[in-house]
């Protein structure tokens, strides 16, 4: 072999070398420079339930963790889908609701309580026979709820937009007496996802219309502070890592995953994010943020430390999936995946894909 043709195979393997040593490291997201980590997928697909006679969006799901249950509200089919856990079939549909936004399951009452949006109520199902027990009345376009499990409160934002009115109302209802209770009245037409804190009475609101977050005195009934989200618009979906003081946010105008100090407001990163993010949750265990958007990928998040933060991985899902739920006790991420039509974007079919957590 001549020295020109040892040097040209020298060269060649050098540059393999050199490029599968920087792979190793991570790759650089782009237009930014945070790292997207190279390595095991951090979710793998293990089921998917086709939901043939389902048309039109989802919203959010609910758990039901002793009775093996799963609900999820398919808000323009006017009903709430039922699957068991165990076997990952649809076992049952609750139909007759106007526009079901939210749903949660109380096993101390066995209660399913449904926030719907058409009727502006909160809708108190029984929980074994779904048959109704009661309903508390609120505004229309009741949508987005959270629950307190210490007081048994259900915080719904209720009004705005929808309801054609400029304001919305965060409003109380008590889930014990099945009554709504009170009010906090929002300068705001468009509310969306709402995370509390355990250690105190705070509430975090993600105002869309005015890009910022309310901080809400839960005891006090008002507004305590206003924090701006500067450098993107449309704050979407919150969570809240409480330990470290860290609050999570996703915006859509450009998508961003926005990191704020949840004591003061102050933004401490940003990252690239995907069109139409709905859903997130916060994987303490794991230190991951799983965000799930309309665009059909799941971006998760490493937090490496309370400041630093990166790309994970994109993971492929199907387009139309923004609906979520992480549950921890199951190592499970259920992302529901509405069919396409109109100018929504989605599946050939609705569905609910399963995910893994590695």
């Amino acid at each position: 072999m001549n020295k020109a043709l040892i040097l040209f195979v020298a060269l060649v393997f050098g540059l393999v070398g050199t490029s599968r040593a920087e792979n190793s490291v991570g790759k650089k997201a782009h237009g930014t420079n945070a790292k997207v980590a190279v390595g095991k997928a951090p979710l793998r697909l293990v089921k998917t339930i086709l939901l043939p006679n389902i048309e039109g969006d989802f919203d959010h799901f609910g758990i039901d963790l002793k009775g093996n249950r799963l609900f999820l509200t398919a808000e323009d089919h006017h009903s709430v889908e039922v699957f068991n856990l165990k076997s990952n079939t649809r076992v049952h549909s609750i139909g007759g609701l106007g526009e079901p936004h939210n749903v949660r399951y109380l096993s101390d009452s066995n209660k399913l309580l449904v926030v719907d949006g058409d009727a502006g109520e909160v809708k108190f199902l029984k929980g074994d026979s779904y048959k109704p027990i009661d309903s508390a009345k609120l505004l229309e376009g009741a949508d987005s709820a959270v629950f307190d499990p210490g007081s048994g409160y259900l915080y719904v934002a209720a009004g705005g937009k929808d309801a054609h009115l400029n304001y919305s109302n965060l409003s109380i209802t008590d889930t014990k007496e099945d009554k709504h209770l009170a009010d906090i009245r929002i300068e705001s037409p468009i509310l969306e996802a709402m995370a509390l804190e355990k250690s105190g009475p705070r509430m975090f609101v993600s105002d869309t219309a005015h890009t910022q977050v309310l901080v809400v005195d839960r005891e006090k009934h008002v507004v305590v502070t206003k924090w701006p989200v500067t450098g993107t618009q449309n704050n979407v979906t919150v969570a809240l890592d409480e330990p470290n003081h860290r609050l999570f946010l996703v915006t859509r105008t450009p998508p961003q995953f926005v990191v704020m100090d949840s004591e003061n407001g102050k933004q401490i990163t940003s990252l690239p994010a995907v069109t139409g993010a709905d859903d997130m949750f916060f994987d303490a265990a794991r230190k991951r943020i799983y965000v799930t958007a309309r665009e059909g990928h799941i971006m998760v998040y490493e937090q490496k430390d309370p400041d630093t933060y990166l790309l994970l991985a994109k993971v492929p899902g199907s387009v139309g999936g923004k609906t979520s739920l992480f549950v921890p006790e199951l190592n499970r991420l259920y992302v529901a995946v509405c069919k396409a039509g109109g100018s929504k974007k989605g599946s050939k079919v609705a569905k609910v894909e399963i995910f893994e957590v590695q």
